[in-house]
């Protein structure tokens, strides 16, 4: 039996608006790497909420523009080298530990997310170490169309960038050094990528 044309057309938008409707999934990205300071020192330098242009790559500075220095509450932004900045509040404080930010504009999400998160957490080793863990926790719109669109495009530059802020911490908390390009590529090896969910 022939389909007409407009009931295929039909189908796939109930198939695709059925997709769509789905609620948003949580997906994330986790990287480790072990800096050689004790958790007490790694902590000194996390708890700076100014100073994320130090480790971060393409960023060239930042700015607190809350009345908060840190803690829940505290808000950033992040500038790259050509004045666009992405804000950033903190938005759960785990003294000593590490912090959740959550990246908007303005009151609404940033853009493509319905929401984007991102964690630190610091953990003391034997030693004089400190096991620094990051992620990167997002969802997306269009319920599952989204979240398949996120795991082909989004969370591989995702992992990319957050090795290179993991690279760029562990070398900023070692010698108290801003991260360049060429030494976060250095340190690229010695970050560890979670397997995705």
């Amino acid at each position: 039996m022939k389909r007409l044309p407009g009931v295929m057309s039909l189908w796939m938008f109930l198939w695709l608006w059925s997709a769509c409707a789905v609620a948003a999934q949580e997906q994330y990205v986790e990287v480790s790497v072990t800096a050689e300071v004790p958790v007490t020192a790694a902590w000194n330098y996390l708890q700076d909420f100014s100073a994320a242009h130090n480790y971060v790559p393409n960023l060239s500075r930042t700015e607190i523009v809350s009345q908060e220095l840190s803690g829940v509450g505290a808000h950033r932004r992040v500038y790259d080298f050509d004045e666009g900045y992405l804000e950033e509040s903190i938005i759960s404080w785990r003294e000593g530990q590490g912090f959740t930010i959550k990246l908007h504009d303005g009151d609404a999400p940033m853009s493509p997310f319905e929401r984007a998160e991102f964690s630190y957490r610091l953990s003391a080793i034997s030693g004089p170490y400190t096991f620094i863990t990051l992620r990167m926790t997002i969802e997306m719109p269009m319920g599952s169309v989204g979240a398949k669109l996120a795991q082909w495009f989004i969370l591989p530059v995702m992992e990319e960038n957050l090795v290179q802020v993991a690279a760029g911490m562990k070398y900023y908390y070692e010698t108290g050094l801003p991260a360049t390009d060429e030494i976060r590529e250095k340190q690229a090896k010695t970050v560890t990528i979670s397997p995705r969910p």
